[in-house]
């Protein structure tokens, strides 16, 4: 593949991962307070759970977030 196909593909690559960035940052709190409702309820802890699903929910999306920027960047050295 020539050098200016695989640099085409590079950006596209950096760009698609650019436009999930948003969508990791809401999903994960929102899957956390639906899974730490879910089983909050189970334990029998329902605000609670909500509220410790809600804050991992949020670790996990910043995360998420700061592993596809670091790719982002050496994607684009």
């Amino acid at each position: 593949m020539s050098e200016k196909k695989e640099a085409v593909f590079r950006q596209i690559r950096v760009a698609m991962m650019a436009v999930v960035l948003p969508f990791v940052m809401a999903v994960g709190p929102v899957v956390g307070y639906i899974g730490g409702g879910w089983i909050g309820e189970r334990v029998g802890q329902g605000p609670s759970g909500r509220l410790i699903g809600l804050v991992a929910g949020f670790a996990a999306g910043i995360y998420q977030t700061v592993m596809i920027i670091r790719r982002i960047l050496r994607e684009l050295k």
